[in-house]
């Protein structure tokens, strides 16, 4: 599937998270890989998901049909078509967790979202100021917190009126690199108890997923960020706006 790459300075980018958004993990670019994982990128026998630590401690990686350690995230990868029941109704939620119903599960794995089989061959990812010239990058993916969260996700609901999704209950691979894709929309989400723990998510953090279409709306508030708070009260609260005694 290709889409138009919103052409985009991918170390600007970077540099007005960390430097003016003050993000404190560092930001990694995810890379749908139609046919291979692009030049210098390693393979890596990790849960799908934690491909996105790896590229924050500096490296370029991927994952695949061949390299992976994680049957879940074969099957939202779109690598797993012949998935059975264990994975398919979530039958593993409820063999490994006790919280989870029998309904509870197959309606999680049933709600969330899996790329078309064989779609992409390899999900490659790297740190956002890192990425190898001529790559292209499909997705942004950062560990913030709620704050940010609500900024960066949310850039193209302020620039456009689109809306991010959010997600609470699906697993994180399916979250951060299968919803974005499908949808074409930026995502915020919990992700799920496995995604946290191989990405050492901290309590007050969530990820985001933003899609490339939108990655020059992050660059315009950004660029355009400013709050008169005095002002938003006089516009809208009745407390503070000028009585019709007061003086000109």
């Amino acid at each position: 599937m290709q889409v138009e790459q919103t052409a985009v300075d991918l170390k600007y980018l970077n540099r007005l998270l960390v430097e003016r958004m003050k993000v404190k993990r560092r930001p990694v670019a995810v890379t749908y890989c139609e046919t291979c994982p692009p030049p210098g990128y390693e393979p890596v026998n990790v849960v799908a998901c934690a491909i996105i630590r790896e590229a924050e401690a500096g490296r370029r990686v991927y994952v695949d049909a061949h390299h992976h350690d994680c049957w879940v995230g074969q099957y939202h990868l779109g690598w797993l078509p012949d998935a059975g029941a264990l994975i398919t109704e979530g039958q593993y939620l409820t063999m490994a967790q006790g919280f989870f119903t029998e309904d509870g599960a197959r309606r999680n794995k049933a709600q969330s979202s899996v790329l078309p089989a064989g779609s992409i061959a390899a999900l490659a990812a790297a740190p956002l100021d890192d990425v190898p010239e001529g790559t292209p990058v499909d997705v942004l993916v950062c560990i913030t917190d709620p704050m940010h969260a609500m900024q960066i996700a949310g850039a193209a609901s302020v620039r456009e009126g689109i809306f991010p999704i959010g997600e609470l209950g699906p697993s994180a691979c399916a979250s951060i690199f299968a919803t974005p894709r499908l949808k074409r929309n930026s995502v915020f989400t919990t992700g799920d108890g496995g995604g946290r723990m191989h990405n050492r998510v901290a309590p007050g953090e969530m990820f985001i997923a933003i899609p490339r279409e939108h990655f020059r709306y992050v660059i315009e508030v950004i660029e355009n960020f400013k709050i008169d708070p005095e002002e938003m009260r006089r516009l809208i609260m009745p407390s503070h706006a000028r009585q019709s005694n007061d003086s000109l």
